[in-house]
């Protein structure tokens, strides 16, 4: 068992990549990437109707430094009359290996007419700020929507000039009561019933492997307007690809009934095929990933974005975590933690 997990982490750290650079600063680069175009002024009926903030920033930075800007930004948004009625945290909303949870339905129903886009891949910047109609369906905006758009080393900058657009006769402003607190709304999260135990019989039973989709930064926008693919897009579809490499060598190694498969399979269809369970994984801060799946006697936790796999029962609600707590901050190092226990179930009997 052991052997199997040193040879495993050699490979996939071999693959590990990170996030370096961020070449995509330029704002022209970024627009296309993310198929807009360039308005030279916000929506003129931004001061008159709601908007929606979507944010994506770094999940390890200190939060204290990112909630007093967004708080800053709300007192902004308040003082001219920008009513954002909530804070959508886009991180919180990609937790799972390839479905992202659902943003809120309220914020079709609620008469929301505009996007703010807050992005940054650190604390020092650069900042992306973006103001777009909102088409109320889940796709947020059509491509070839125009955005009134700015890169920055500073969100004051754009706030400054933001505001002296406003004082204009351009913007009539009706948003009188505005909330001066940023109102966060975060998804539920339930993977299932928790097991801690994976059956002994698992040796026997196939698992199904989803690979990830490389190109899925262009479709959801969860990940789309996610910081990494903003400022680092290239570099990201790398990590999935050396992501997808290891999960086709789990595939292609023999001694393990582990199997890659269609993403697109529903669990109907993988137990049609013969399979059990399902390789899946949340990934979150320490804290949230612990109260997902609690671990008893566990209290160290932490804002570190952490990554834990698991086996989804594809005939129950069933997930099963195994015995030893094996969440890292490594993406590649999780994923040996737990096939390793996997192993280890297998070889055991009664378990």
């Amino acid at each position: 068992m052991r052997s199997f997990a040193y040879k495993f982490l050699f490979i996939t750290s071999l693959l590990t990549i990170a996030l370096v650079g961020h070449a995509q600063t330029d704002i022209k680069n970024i627009l296309e990437n993310l198929k807009l175009n360039q308005a030279l002024y916000p929506p003129e009926d931004i001061l008159q109707t709601k908007s929606v903030v979507l944010f994506s920033v770094p999940m390890d930075d200190d939060a204290t430094e990112w909630q007093n800007m967004l708080d800053e930004m709300q007192q902004f948004f308040a003082e001219v009359g920008v009513d954002a009625v909530a804070y959508l945290p886009l991180n919180n909303y990609d937790v799972g290996m390839h479905t992202p949870q659902a943003f809120p339905e309220f914020i079709k129903t609620r008469g929301i007419e505009n996007l703010i886009i807050f992005s940054a891949p650190h604390l020092k910047g650069p900042y992306f700020i973006a103001i777009l109609p909102f088409n109320k369906q889940n796709t947020l905006y059509n491509p070839g929507t125009s955005a009134f758009a700015r890169l920055a080393s500073d969100p004051k900058t754009v706030w400054q000039e933001l505001g002296s657009y406003f004082k204009t006769d351009q913007f009539r402003r009706t948003n009188l009561l505005v909330n001066e607190n940023p109102e966060m709304f975060y998804p539920t999260v339930a993977p299932g019933l928790i097991a801690r135990s994976i059956p002994s019989q698992v040796a026997g039973f196939k698992i199904a492997l989803k690979p990830y989709d490389a190109q899925r930064g262009q479709k959801e926008p969860v990940y789309r307007l996610h910081h990494s693919h903003i400022f680092a897009a290239d570099s990201l579809r790398q990590v999935l690809m050396r992501q997808n490499q290891a999960l086709e060598a789990l595939a292609a190694d023999t001694t393990n009934t582990m199997a890659l498969v269609d993403r697109a399979a529903t669990s109907a269809e993988l137990r049609r095929a013969g399979f059990i369970y399902e390789l899946q994984m949340v990934q979150g801060t320490e804290e949230e990933v612990s109260k997902w799946i609690p671990f008893p006697n566990r209290t160290k936790t932490g804002k570190q974005r952490v990554y834990k796999f698991y086996l989804n029962d594809l005939r129950t609600n069933t997930i099963y975590v195994g015995k030893e707590w094996d969440a890292s901050g490594d993406w590649f190092l999780a994923l040996a933690r737990f096939v390793e226990q996997i192993r280890l179930a297998a070889t055991q009997k009664g378990n």
